[in-house]
């Protein structure tokens, strides 16, 4: 019997057993309509990180196509034609929500990737609710919901102290999604524990193989099971389908991953030090590269720190991490949080430093082949911060795109905006991506921006 067959065979036995579309997706790659999906997908990357990108509006590039990049924004100078640079962008969601203990750049960070309204807010940052998706999840339901079959989304951190949620799969506390910050985990699960250039281990293979034969009987035991109970029990039947059936995409997921294109890790690395923070955003850059080169997932999200990052200290900057003085609530003395509310010239090194951070990133999209191009023809990397300089401002915000998603933005260029919701970047790259959106978040914040497509 050839694996067609079987697919159908699968995809009519799951029809009867009452699965639906929403398991669907995860087991073959066709579109529900019966197109199969585009033969050169597309991929979105969205870095955040805390504190501003400035120290002083002035020095951000002016419009146009000869920008002039400023001292610390020297490192993307090699790749200035693959940008889009934006100043003029506004988070108009923590300005509108209602019952928030502040609405400064800190407390921006739990909406940045909802672009909604807070569902409902604490007495911290920490413990403020979204009010709807992130882009992230959003854009990867909408892929798997048209037939894709991998993750639908890669959500990766490194530092991060707080509970305050950058990612959500919908309003509500339960909804929050806590990021990876284990390099070493997240390389488990997705290449199965096999190093770069090892080719595809037989053991992973077969013991893979060996899951999914258990879970295929599993599935079809319990829909056995099902059909004698109740509609309560039946739901509860369903409910724990449903957990087999996300098991089952880990498995495609590591098996895919093992046959594929492998990153290889230093190894021993502490990465829950601040000592090794640099090295630590290194390693999950090159996880989500690898991620996307094996096609595992189509969108990814990687956090540097959190809301405040207080006891982040940039050691490769020359900081102290053995200096335990503490300044106030705003943490060490060395740490991110102070130095941006000083907003002096250490504050104008670590945005040179995120700003890096960036660049390295092009670089490792640039260099990795895909199809007759690299990844950064296929992909686009937005890069933000929750606040627009040390100073907490939610206004006149800046921001990098990078990578034209196929010639959907007009690279090259920086913009001059003027109070632009947020929202309609997000749009834009759910758009680029192949997921029709008209708009995201709040509806009355409008739709794409225009003005990235050129």
């Amino acid at each position: 019997m050839s694996k067609g067959h079987r697919r159908v065979e699968r995809r009519a036995f799951l029809k009867a057993m009452g699965v639906g579309a929403a398991v669907l997706p995860l087991l073959e790659a066709e579109r529900a309509s019966g197109q199969s999906i585009a033969a050169e997908p597309k991929r979105a990357i969205f870095m955040a990180w805390c504190n501003g990108m400035l120290n002083r509006d002035e020095d951000w590039p002016g419009p146009g196509t000869s920008f002039t990049l400023p001292d610390f924004m020297q490192s993307l100078e090699p790749h200035r034609g693959e940008l889009v640079l934006m100043k003029g962008l506004n988070y108009r969601f923590i300005r509108d929500s209602p019952d928030i203990s502040e609405r400064t750049g800190h407390a921006a960070y739990p909406g940045m990737l909802t672009g909604a309204i807070y569902a409902s807010g604490g007495n911290s940052t920490a413990s403020d609710i979204a009010g709807g998706i992130s882009i992230d999840q959003y854009i990867g339901n909408a892929l798997r919901a048209q037939g894709y079959a991998g993750l639908a989304s890669l959500n990766l951190g490194v530092k991060i102290d707080s509970t305050a949620r950058l990612c959500w799969r919908g309003a509500g506390a339960n909804n929050a999604i806590v990021p990876n910050e284990d390099p070493y985990d997240v390389f488990n699960d997705l290449f199965g524990g096999v190093q770069a250039n090892a080719g595809p281990d037989p053991a992973v293979t077969r013991i893979n193989s060996m899951r999914t034969s258990i879970l295929d009987y599993v599935i079809g035991d319990l829909g056995r099971f099902s059909a004698s109970l109740g509609s309560g029990d039946r739901q509860r039947i369903d409910a724990h389908l449903q957990s087999v059936r996300e098991l089952e995409l880990k498995l495609q997921v590591t098996a895919r991953g093992n046959s594929g294109a492998r990153p290889e890790l230093p190894q021993g690395v502490n990465t829950g030090s601040t000592v090794n923070f640099q090295t630590t955003t290194e390693m999950q850059m090159q996880l989500i590269t690898a991620a996307f080169a094996a096609d595992i997932t189509r969108t990814a999200v990687l956090q540097l720190g959190d809301q405040g990052g207080a006891n982040i200290v940039l050691t490769t900057l020359g900081f102290d991490a053995s200096n335990n003085q503490t300044s106030g609530n705003t943490g060490l003395v060395q740490g991110l949080h102070v130095i941006a509310h000083d907003n002096g010239a250490d504050k104008r090194r670590t945005d040179g430093f995120f700003q890096e951070q960036i660049a390295k990133f092009i670089q490792l999209l640039k260099d990795t082949p895909d199809g007759a191009g690299s990844l950064i023809d296929s992909s686009c990397l937005f890069a933000q911060s929750n606040m627009r300089t040390g100073n907490h401002q939610t206004n006149e915000l800046p921001a990098v795109l990078a990578g034209s998603m196929g010639g959907y933005f007009g690279t090259g260029r920086s913009l001059a905006l003027v109070d632009a919701p947020h929202n309609g970047v997000l749009v834009a790259i759910a758009n680029a991506v192949g997921v029709p959106t008209t708009t995201f978040g709040e509806a009355d914040y409008g739709g794409e921006l225009a003005a990235l497509r050129g």
